[in-house]
């Protein structure tokens, strides 16, 4: 399975945004340095495994999740890179990432220089945290550190310790210019005067990150470039589409078996109580590690695409929700079915079209099918939660029923649902047309 998994990964070569590449590490590196493909990734699931618990902790919402996942993603291939010496690094073919420091021409440790990088990084990042948070991560990655000492020179280790914190702080300058900080203390309003608009379920609770589409994808062209626009026009008519659609939603809803319920529940993934749709994909690569015997080199792929597209498919699905700002399935229903009836799932605060849990899983299973293709997998991302694990055909077979899951919670119309997930697949389609990992080997 792993030869197939580095086959499909190497098939990764497109034409695309050429990387600009720092001045050639000598050969010497390369060849006295452990290569990373003979490491092990196990360090790398921990890393993530505690930033899902610490997202999950501090209650960060989905996008805000999805894009520290993503630039975590970022920062362990970046860290490995240098080991692979068929791989390029992402400077260049990433937006706004026009420089990295570089390391020199000596031997290093990739996995401290991963352990520094990501310490430095997701501190940085998570500024708002509480000391909890920062005093777990700093004391996981001491752990780490301690482990490496024992094993490599202290040159080395002393080395790749200050390479990894240097190249940690370049991601967090990098990152630092994705108008996250600027979007935090805007003010919104809801717009009104539209029967086909979105109203707040809770007007008790803000609009979640209205502004979001502002913030800067870390491969699309542009946020809106995979936009598949709703093509139902509203209608309180009871023969139109809008209102059957609607209809099937409250029907489903009071029809729910303890198979759909289940389904419901097991997608859930709500902010402070999970680590949110994307993390629940996280966790699923993070079995994958273990599932298909990855090592560090194909790890840190699987991480870099799949976060990344998880982090654009919500920047791009939240930019077009608040275009869009359709009125969700409970109030339509209300004003025109059912005035008393309520949805399985209490409705979240943002518009309706498209389904978040769609497009983010869409994209995760599009990037995941394509690096290793068909793979049947039981998740067993829940049963911290002590709910029991579920098998899946596919990638592919998870994102539907992640998807479906909103039909069965009462608050997606199908329309957002089937849409969501084609929308998820063309972000990542269009990553994978641009990022090119893979160096093109020229024949003898």
């Amino acid at each position: 399975m792993i030869r197939c998994a580095r086959v499909l990964l190497l098939a990764l070569i497109f034409v695309g945004v050429m990387s600009r590449m720092p001045p050639k590490v000598a050969q010497a590196q390369i060849e006295d340095s452990v290569l990373t493909i003979e490491l092990d990734p196990t360090f790398a699931v921990e890393w993530m495994d505690l930033l899902y618990q610490r997202v999950m902790v501090e209650g960060y919402n989905p996008p805000s999740a999805a894009r520290l996942y993503g630039y975590a993603g970022v920062t362990l291939y970046e860290s490995v890179v240098w080991g692979i010496p068929t791989n390029r690094s992402l400077v260049g073919q990433l937006n706004g990432l026009n420089d990295l420091p570089y390391p020199d021409e000596a031997v290093y440790d990739w996995t401290t220089v991963a352990n520094a990088a990501l310490n430095t990084t997701l501190n940085g990042l998570m500024y708002e945290a509480g000391s909890e948070t920062h005093d777990a991560l700093n004391a996981f990655y001491a752990d780490q550190i301690s482990k490496q000492g024992d094993e490599i020179d202290e040159d080395v280790l002393n080395r790749s310790l200050q390479y990894g914190q240097e190249l940690g702080k370049g991601i967090l300058a990098w990152a630092d210019t994705d108008n996250y900080r600027e979007t935090r203390d805007l003010e919104y309003e809801i717009p009104t005067g539209d029967p086909a608009l979105w109203v707040a379920t809770n007007p008790d609770l803000a609009p979640l990150e209205p502004f979001w589409g502002d913030i800067r994808t870390f491969a699309l062209d542009y946020t809106a470039v995979c936009d598949v626009q709703l093509d139902m026009p509203f209608s309180d008519a009871a023969d139109s589409t809008f209102y059957q659609q609607a209809l099937e939603v409250m029907n489903t809803g009071d029809d729910l078996d303890r198979e759909r319920r289940d389904i419901a529940a097991y997608w859930l993934d709500n902010l402070g109580e999970t680590g949110t749709p994307a993390g629940h994909w996280l966790l699923i690569e993070n079995q994958l590690v273990d599932h298909l015997n990855l090592t560090l080199d194909v790890a840190a792929q699987m991480y870099g695409m799949t976060n990344m597209a998880m982090a654009d498919a919500f920047t791009s699905c939240w930019g077009l929700k608040y275009r869009v700002l359709l009125l969700r399935p409970e109030t339509y229903i209300q004003e025109y079915i059912s005035p008393r009836w309520r949805p399985y799932i209490t409705t979240p605060m943002f518009p309706e079209y498209p389904s978040g849990h769609s497009v983010v899983s869409g994209a995760a299973a599009e990037m995941l099918t394509t690096l290793f293709g068909q793979v049947a997998f039981t998740d067993t991302a829940k049963e911290q939660f002590g709910m029991a694990p579920r098998s899946f055909t596919s990638f592919d077979a998870a994102a539907q029923e992640a998807a479906i899951s909103r039909l069965y919670g009462g608050i997606h119309y199908r329309v957002a649902i089937e849409n969501g997930v084609d929308m998820g697949e063309c972000v990542a389609n269009h990553l994978l047309d641009r990022i090119v990992m893979n160096q093109i080997t020229q024949g003898e």
